[in-house]
């Protein structure tokens, strides 16, 4: 075999070899747990809630019942809360990131305890999102441990989306639907 035939082949088995240590390795090669200034938080459990109920007032009006609290309701040292509330005639309320320790998504939210509060509505095939990118919430929290999840919130100025259009959204939120805009008092509670 020529000089210069090896001289590929060793180059090409080096390359295989580096590629299939990549695939077999994983993003680790690619991004070590360390490349990011130190080792990345872990996850603790901190409880896991089977009860709760939520209100939603809008605009002064009667309040909307939340009866029923969906699976998997948890709160864990690293992203906090993930409470789902829902109730008749279509309406949620989901509150994210409350309660850990660093403010919520592994500390890259900047959070603080308060997470964040969105309220969905199902109605007449569509599914309506409020999207708090100006605070628009002002969600306080009462308790969120092991005993449970507590709090309330004032919101003014919320303005309906549609969560189903991915086209709508762009650098700085999703586009509303020009819907007039509301004002909600919300409470909510979980226990486990």
């Amino acid at each position: 075999m020529a000089r210069g035939a090896q001289h590929g082949r060793r180059i090409a088995v080096v390359a295989g070899l580096a590629a299939m240590a990549v695939v077999l390795g994983g993003c680790g090669l690619l991004f070590p747990p360390t490349g990011f200034g130190g080792d990345l938080p872990s996850s603790s459990p901190i409880a896991s809630y089977r009860t709760g109920s939520a209100t939603i007032a809008i605009d002064g009006g009667t309040a909307i019942q939340l009866t029923d609290l969906a699976d998997g309701a948890s709160i864990d040292s690293l992203y906090g809360s993930n409470v789902h509330w829902t109730g008749g005639d279509g309406w949620h309320i989901r509150l994210a990131g409350a309660g850990a320790d660093d403010g919520g998504f592994g500390g890259l939210g900047g959070f603080g305890d308060s997470g964040i509060l969105t309220i969905d509505r199902i109605a007449d095939g569509k599914h309506l999102t409020t999207y708090d990118n100006d605070n628009r919430c002002i969600v306080d929290i009462q308790v969120a441990d092991k005993t449970g999840l507590k709090g309330k919130a004032t919101c003014k100025g919320l303005e309906w989306y549609d969560a189903l259009d991915l086209g709508g959204f762009s650098p700085n939120g999703p586009k509303d639907l020009d819907l007039p805009k509301f004002d909600a008092e919300l409470t909510f509670e979980a226990a486990p």
